[in-house]
């Protein structure tokens, strides 16, 4: 019995170099792919480039073309929407102006000449502008989706706290290295990210899961599908030029997933750019008419955004009406605000509910 013993504990003891020999790697892999890949957004400090975005199959066919600038938390994009010739179009899908100048959340709608502004609010907001930059990071700092929130190395500390590392894969010829992490607001049990190890760690895409749902498959997917490298002071710097989501997919629901295509034009991609400072507030003399958005929410006309912070400032939290699929698929037409992932997400599960 004690020669059993023995080599019971002899066993043990040579089992426990092993479990730390394993655990130790995974620790050095996520380690390493945190290393990596944290430190290439700090590169970008200002850009500008345009992009169109279109959703899956629909008819008459209609896209947006998107410019964009940022420079720090300051942004600005111009959307335009594009119908076909014939196509009845109201008047406030003409021309839209999204810009944030560390104040003020403007919103300008050119055919109609009004402006919308807020201090407090992400409604208006150009960080509900879709970006093909932005959304393969949208894991990090998943509702603060702006540049400036992905670029905080904080965020990143605080994924990893929680990260598992999932294993290798290779696909298509690329090898990935695949982590799972936690992501409440994307209303998601947990995102697998696929770090490609030969482009410098960066996540070239990334499925959401939800334990018990959809058969074991991804309910959301976001994928790159091509990208350019650039130099930036000896670093590489990888940006998008094609990216593609699908949310709902393969849900057995009976329903049509949601599908999004973004094209970036490559000639329009500049990296760190000076700009203006002035280009990031909106001009009040170009408006008709002004609308303040604090003043409706101080006044209880108006609901804000999800109850989030935006670098750091404090928005109104007010709890927000439970929404159908179909209402909120409505106001998003309206406001134009038809690719934000992580709401359509919300919106998605909630309805599955």
């Amino acid at each position: 019995m004690q020669n059993i013993l023995r080599l019971l504990t002899l066993t043990i003891l040579a089992f426990f170099p092993l479990v730390t020999f394993v655990d130790q790697g995974r620790a050095d892999e996520l380690k390493n792919i945190f290393q990596s890949a944290s430190q290439m957004p700090s590169l970008l400090k200002s850009y500008q480039f345009s992009f169109t975005l279109r959703g899956g199959a629909s008819d008459p066919p209609q896209y947006q073309e998107v410019d964009v600038w940022q420079s720090g938390c300051n942004i600005k994009t111009i959307n335009t929407w594009i119908f076909p010739d014939g196509a009845e179009v109201d008047t406030i899908l003409g021309p839209l102006e999204y810009a944030y100048n560390g104040v003020d959340y403007q919103w300008f709608a050119t055919t109609v000449s009004n402006l919308e502004f807020s201090k407090k609010c992400r409604h208006p907001t150009p960080y509900w502008t879709p970006s093909p930059l932005i959304y393969p990071y949208f894991w990090v700092a998943e509702l603060q989706a702006n540049w400036s929130d992905i670029k905080d190395l904080a965020k990143w500390e605080a994924k990893f706290k929680g990260a598992k590392y999932v294993g290798q894969k290779i696909e298509d010829g690329i090898h990935f290295e695949v982590v799972s992490f936690v992501c409440p607001q994307m209303e998601v049990d947990r995102v697998h990210v696929y770090f490609a190890k030969d482009v410098h760690y960066y996540p070239l895409k990334f499925f959401g899961y939800i334990d018990g749902m959809n058969n074991g498959l991804p309910v959301a997917r976001v994928q790159v599908t091509r990208y350019k490298t650039f130099d930036i002071d000896g670093m590489p710097f990888v940006f998008p030029l094609g990216v593609e989501a699908c949310i709902g997919e393969g849900d057995g629901l009976g329903e049509e997933p949601l599908e999004m295509y973004w094209t970036v034009d490559e000639s329009s991609i500049k990296i760190n750019p000076q700009l203006d400072a002035d280009m990031f507030t909106i001009s009040p003399s170009r408006a008709k008419t002004i609308t303040d958005y604090d003043k409706m929410l101080d006044e209880g006309l108006w609901l804000p955004s999800e109850d989030i912070a935006d670098d750091g400032r404090d928005i109104v939290r007010e709890p927000l009406p439970t929404r159908t699929w179909n209402t909120q698929k409505t106001l998003t037409v309206v406001i134009v605000n038809l690719v934000v992932i992580a709401i359509l997400i919300y919106l998605l599960l909630r309805r599955k509910k």
